[in-house]
């Protein structure tokens, strides 16, 4: 090994290739570690730089979160809920920790930290999701030899609720009778196009266009998972962006996550306070599961809400009693 003092310090120092590489450490045993790393990747042709990147060899935690957000969640819809996860993070485990010490035992403490909170399952995967982008990040860069496992929560199917016709009119009727026409319309945007909130409040007045035979379109370029799409509007999606788009380029962000939660209060206050799965992203279950029941074929029903896959498009197209018997006719006509 080619490592020698300098001062209260230890620095690797050596040729490969006609260049030189020197970093100093702490300790004498990081200096010799770090130096037989990338000897080694450089021998077998692996990538290193981010061994010379990083400060005493290693990268921070913050250091990694923060350059997996700008590759690929920066100006991305689903950015808000990424910083949330980063800080999060961060919080639990240490921004300044060394990424070596997210390991198999510091995960499951932090699956038992959030368990205690009382989170959902698909919330703890949500950001054991975060983790296990970055630590791919990580390694596909060479700031770490080994991934450790992640052990996602088991989730149920989801949600196997929709809102009923029945439901949406008398929703409806109880927002615009104690003058929540905003809120009302935007219940109407949410349902009629299957949009997620987040992917909503991105939407401006020169997303809208017109074709001649779909007529109005809104064009989605920052979506959730970076999947853009067009969807057209119904007659009353469309009323809904007209008439909010009255006094906002923006038409939909005033529906924060706090305003949303402030009118769905006042709905499950009207209408049901009781059932855990009444809540406001029905509007997107409800959309995939209008479109599966009236017959549009999934891969339609799969573009239209954005997924990557015919199982998320699954997760979300819950059938109707009705579905299954004209399922049975259509068997016993077969007889």
């Amino acid at each position: 090994m080619s490592v020698r003092q300098n001062g209260n310090k230890f620095m690797a120092d050596f040729m490969s290739n006609g260049v030189r590489h020197r970093k100093q450490f702490p300790t004498n045993e990081e200096a010799d570690a770090w130096e037989a790393e990338l000897k080694k990747r450089i021998r077998l042709n692996m990538p290193y730089q981010e061994l010379l990147d990083a400060k005493d060899g290693k990268i921070t935690i913050d250091e990694l979160l923060s350059k997996t957000f700008v590759r690929y969640w920066e100006d991305t819809a689903n950015e808000s809920t990424q910083l949330g996860n980063i800080r999060l993070i961060n919080e639990f485990f240490g921004a300044n920790q060394s990424v070596d010490k997210i390991d198999t035992t510091g995960l499951d403490e932090f699956i038992g930290a959030m368990e205690r909170k009382g989170l959902a399952a698909s919330t703890i995967n949500g950001r054991l999701a975060t983790i296990s982008k970055a630590l791919t990040y990580a390694q596909d860069r060479g700031y770490i030899n080994n991934r450790p496992k992640i052990e996602r929560k088991k989730v149920s199917n989801q949600r196997l609720r929709f809102f009923t016709e029945e439901e949406e009119y008398e929703m409806l009727e109880a927002l615009r009778a104690d003058g929540r026409n905003p809120f009302a319309y935007f219940i109407e945007w949410s349902i009629d196009t299957g949009m997620r909130p987040i992917e909503s409040r991105n939407v401006s007045q020169a997303s809208l266009r017109e074709d001649p035979e779909l007529g109005y379109l809104v064009d989605l370029r920052k979506t959730k998972n970076a999947y853009p799409r067009t969807i057209p509007l119904t007659k009353r999606a469309h009323f809904a962006f007209t008439y909010l788009s009255a006094t906002e380029f923006m038409p939909f962000t005033q529906f924060t996550e706090s305003n949303i939660r402030k009118n769905w209060r006042f709905v499950r206050e009207v209408m049901n306070d009781v059932d855990p799965e009444f809540v406001f992203y029905l509007t997107r279950h409800t959309c995939a599961s209008r479109l599966v029941q009236r017959n549009v074929p999934l891969h339609v029903v799969k573009e239209w809400m954005g997924h990557r896959t015919y199982e998320m498009t699954l997760r979300y197209a819950k059938l109707t009693p009705r579905n299954f018997l004209d399922a049975k006719v259509a068997l016993e006509q077969a007889l």
